[in-house]
């Protein structure tokens, strides 16, 4: 067995990586078992290697959440830098992911837990930048963490501060990169969002949202293509289940949800990601404006001026001046107090006569619809001039209504409807 600075025993190694060493040790002091992390001795020998650990511990120190692995000690003074943390003896996600599909419930359990160990960190300004099933480790207590923040990135990084991966670097695991990391661009928060997609479709549908024995391959096709619905896996996903997947796993990182956002809506506290939004902006609003300082809530908004019937009233006038035409021009006379034809009247003057008495028939109906649409609208409009002259139109365009129907009952009558039938 080996110790660290009188302190911590190695008991029994954990997992290996390219850079470092995960060991299973007791904390002589306080008689605890934690994990402790470090460093190969060629890689501990690179000053930029040594950075990027102490850049982990800086990270992992600011986070204090039940769904992020905890720090508890760090020495960068050794000859190889250790770093130490809680234990989690339970395994990675590997382990759940390995038996998926699981029904649905499991899933948004595992999804609530790591959302929530994201939203913290994310609160926080940082990234993880490498979310994946093996970065998510069961505690002793059962619950999941997220751990291995070995990639993330600082968001709010004191100036001058210069980000440590390569710009253009893509860095991360091909199966569960965002599009812009496959493309080697600047990556933010959403990008854990899209990795996140990626991980609950996994679980679902027992399969990977692209798949292929070229990881670096499949790691590129997210940046043009979106992945098959996760229907088409798994049948009895719940329709409000894949929505959720697919708006993670949205290429462009504006339109994914945020981690907060995720966690309200797998916890039941919001039924769609647009009401998540809207909570946390009301909150945030809450938050930030003195109770002083709010103003009375503003008169709700006028729903404005509707113009479908204003449309379908201008087209049956159009038609009932376009049949009263054809009847004057087929020779049908239009008088102050009805219509004059032709005596004796033949078909054509029969046809005449009835044409304008059907369009002046239309006419009256489209001047009642003109009218009742000022009245409607003049209430809807949140412009005075607007309502005023709706008013003035409502009143002209009523009483011409008035005076169409009475020119249009003489004229049924002038004519004589059954002689007029009966000539046809």
């Amino acid at each position: 067995m080996t110790d660290l600075g009188g302190r911590y025993r190695l008991e029994a190694s954990l997992g290996r990586g390219g850079t470092g060493e995960v060991f299973r040790a007791r904390d002589l002091r306080l008689d605890r078992v934690v994990a402790v992390k470090m460093l190969h001795p060629d890689v501990a020998a690179d000053p930029e290697a040594r950075r990027r650990f102490e850049r982990e511990a800086t990270t992992l120190a600011q986070l204090r959440h039940p769904n992020v692995v905890g720090v508890l000690d760090f020495d960068d003074a050794a000859p190889a830098p250790y770093l130490v943390q809680e234990h989690c003896g339970g395994g990675t996600l590997v382990r759940t992911a390995a038996g998926a599909p699981l029904p649905w419930p499991d899933v948004a359990r595992i999804g609530l837990a790591i959302s929530r160990g994201l939203a913290h960190a994310h609160e926080h300004g940082v990234t993880h930048r490498d979310l994946k099933p093996g970065n998510v480790l069961y505690g002793d207590d059962g619950e999941l963490r997220v751990a291995d923040f070995g990639l993330a990135d600082v968001l709010r990084r004191p100036a001058g501060d210069a980000d440590i991966t390569e710009d253009g670097a893509r860095v991360g695991s091909p199966e569960y990169w965002a599009p812009e990391q496959a493309a080697g661009l600047d990556v933010t928060e959403r990008a854990d969002m899209y990795a996140l997609g990626c991980m609950l479709y996994e679980l679902a549908t027992g399969a990977l949202p692209f798949e292929g024995p070229d990881r670096i391959e499949v790691g590129m096709r997210r940046m043009h293509e979106d992945p098959p619905p996760p229907s088409s896996l798994q049948p009895d996903l719940p329709p409000a289940a894949e929505q959720l997947i697919l708006d993670l796993l949205e290429r462009a990182p504006e339109r994914r949800p945020r981690a907060a956002d995720v966690a309200r809506i797998l916890a039941g506290d919001a039924p769609t990601i647009a009401d998540a939004d809207a909570a946390q902006t009301t909150r945030i609003a809450a938050e930030e404006i003195p109770e002083t300082m709010v103003a009375p809530a503003p008169e709700p908004p006028r729903p404005g001026v509707r113009m479908g019937a204003l449309r379908f009233g201008v087209i049956a006038l159009a038609l009932a001046v376009a049949f009263v035409g054809i009847g004057i021009a087929a020779g049908a006379v239009v008088e102050r107090s009805g219509i004059t034809a032709d005596r004796p009247i033949g078909t054509v003057s029969a046809a005449a006569a009835l044409g304008v008495a059907v369009g002046a028939a239309i006419g009256c109906f489209a001047l009642a619809v003109l009218a009742l649409w000022c009245t409607r609208n003049r209430a809807r409009s949140g412009s005075r001039l607007v309502r005023f002259l709706l008013a003035v139109k409502g009143v002209l365009v009523a009483a011409l209504a008035a005076a169409a129907i009475v020119w249009t009952a003489n004229a049924w009558l002038t004519l004589g409807v059954r002689g007029l039938w009966g000539e046809l």
